[in-house]
């Protein structure tokens, strides 16, 4: 009798999602339940357990996201207004940012916008606010400018220890981005180079750009939509 064949493929996806699901939750009732804890370093413990909760929910919407566009990215582009999504990313990592005691300053021109897929340019800045919050001193600064006919850019900066060299070096999308040793594995930079090269207008890519010349002394990361 023949042995059933396995699609580790799709048994992989179904039980990231799942996983992703349940992850979903505990970092909701993490939230809430240190709004029942009056202890400071009991909240402070929380805290840490809800960022590394929504680290790893968001590596998993990264891989599900690259697993469901692996043969071609398929882009839902839309007009997408900066202001809106910052917010939301600011809100959902609030919880994170006042625990911590970051600063995080907006800096957004007046309707500012780009055309592309709001879920995965949502996802992209998420991943890079959330590593920020953990390697930041204790200042975020988010801003947008104007770039070219109908392009923008939208940059994070921190006042942490910046990127290590590893990554600055690295220029091309490769898969050299994932380090399994580095404390940065490079997932996040990796997924982010992919969704932004998928976004392109009149034969210009999408890309992101990182550098250790912030102007709060930290990190850079730059994501540029054409």
């Amino acid at each position: 009798m023949s042995k059933p064949s396995i699609d580790f493929s799709t048994l992989l996806a179904v039980s990231v999602h799942d996983m992703k699901n349940s992850l979903g939750l505990l970092v909701q009732q993490l939230q809430d339940i240190s709004y029942k804890v009056n202890d400071a370093a009991t909240q402070n413990e929380l805290a840490h357990m809800h960022y590394e909760a929504q680290r790893i929910n968001t590596n998993l919407v990264h891989l599900l996201a690259l697993y469901r566009q692996q043969d071609a990215w398929h882009i839902e582009s839309e007009q997408v207004y900066v202001d809106e999504i910052i917010e939301e990313l600011v809100m959902n990592n609030r919880f994170y940012s006042q625990h911590k005691a970051i600063e995080v300053d907006v800096k957004l021109p007046e309707d500012i916008y780009f055309y592309g897929d709001r879920s995965l340019i949502t996802q992209v800045l998420n991943d890079v606010v959330i590593n920020a919050m953990r390697y930041t001193a204790d200042k975020l600064i988010i801003k947008a400018q104007r770039v070219a006919e109908r392009g923008c850019s939208i940059t994070i900066e921190d006042n942490g220890p910046g990127y290590p060299e590893s990554l600055l070096v690295l220029n091309e999308l490769s898969a050299r981005y994932l380090d399994m040793e580095g404390s940065r594995t490079g997932l996040g930079l990796y997924f982010a180079r992919l969704i932004a090269q998928a976004h392109e207008y009149k034969g210009q890519q999408g890309y992101i750009k990182l550098e250790n010349s912030s102007s709060l002394g930290g990190s850079r990361f730059t994501l540029h939509l054409p």
